[in-house]
């Protein structure tokens, strides 16, 4: 249905408006190919031309973010020689990551945001060069060129869902959520607050913006579970992840050896709703979930959906369209 008004306006019949009285005036009927008829005119097509208009005004949902989410705890098996420069291992796959997730074509198409802007969630600034998660989201960063606005806390992170509702806090291009298994990372009323703020996070993924989570459990994924049902976190993963094609189409700068950096520590299965598997350990369990832009957050992957006056721009222009029909079956007769 959401691609119906593309379809009527690439194949429609467009009609030249002649002046009333002109008897010797006929109608061009018009497709994308060129002109293909004439015929006398009998009425002034109005219907063609409030359909045009419908096709000039016609705009889709803007296609939702980019995500990566893992089974990890990358933030604590990583380094850097000084934040911003040598990340190595764990902090070396987040910077590679989220350069892929907010570099240019990446589709990062969010009303508003900020470009390079990350909302880290749960975790503290930190000049810490290994094994912690605020430090390992900043050291990439950094070296990436972006920049992160830090939400620790629980009142922090409640605090900046109300904010990004009521455009209050600078609006980011993606949100990467700390995980667990690292010091400066989520802790259960973290957690829950995210589970709480489900619905924004999907919302966010769905106007556009990118997402990375890391870790294991109800502290790191509680808000995945409840967006969907179906899916089901498993403690249970190894080592030497390997990309599925999916997680290579989606992020050709990753590589094998990037998500293989440190030890994963759980796997997902179940309904996996919108997302796909981007790669699996070495007993073929799914670690990293994701996908490109136009991923959703949803239990079905239905793709963006009209509002409701773009659903009576729907039925209004089908109607049109039964009458450009009908006109054209009594000039024939």
């Amino acid at each position: 249905m959401r691609h119906l008004l593309s379809i009527l306006c690439s194949s429609v019949n467009l009609r030249v408006l002649l002046l009333p009285g002109d008897t010797s005036a006929a109608v061009q009927t018009v497709t994308k190919g060129g002109f293909m008829s004439q015929a006398p005119l009998r009425r002034k097509p109005w219907h063609a031309v409030f359909l045009a208009l419908l096709c000039s005004l016609w705009v889709l949902p803007a296609s939702a973010g980019p995500i990566i989410l893992g089974g990890d705890d990358l933030t604590d098996h990583g380094s850097a020689t000084s934040i911003g420069v040598g990340n190595a291992q764990g902090w070396l796959y987040i910077q590679r990551a989220i350069t892929n997730i907010l570099s240019p074509g990446s589709n990062i198409t969010r009303s508003g945001h900020i470009p390079g802007r990350i909302a880290a969630l749960g975790a503290a600034p930190s000049g810490a060069l290994s094994g912690d998660a605020g430090a390992a989201i900043g050291s990439a960063a950094a070296a990436a060129g972006f920049t992160v606005d830090y939400y620790d806390g629980a009142a922090a992170i409640n605090a900046f869902f109300a904010g990004l509702a009521n455009n209050t806090v600078p609006n980011p291009a993606m949100l990467w959520i700390a995980g667990t298994g690292a010091a400066n990372n989520l802790d259960s009323a973290e957690g829950a607050a995210l589970t709480a703020n489900a619905a924004a996070i999907s919302a966010f993924v769905g106007s556009g913006g990118g997402l990375m989570a890391h870790g294991s459990g109800v502290d790191a994924y509680g808000w995945l579970t409840a967006l969907l049902p179906g899916l089901t976190e498993d403690p249970a993963c190894t080592t030497n992840g390997v990309l599925t094609p999916a997680g290579v189409a989606a992020f050709p700068g990753l590589t094998n050896s990037d998500i293989s950096a440190g030890p994963c520590h759980s796997s997902f299965s179940g309904t996996l709703g919108g997302l796909q598997v981007l790669a699996n350990d070495t007993n073929g369990l799914h670690f990293i979930l994701g996908g490109g832009a136009g991923t959703t957050l949803v239990a079905a992957d239905i793709g963006p959906i009209p509002t409701l006056s773009e659903w009576g721009m729907i039925i209004l222009s089908s109607l049109l369209a039964l009458g450009t029909i009908i006109t054209l079956r009594r000039q024939r007769q």
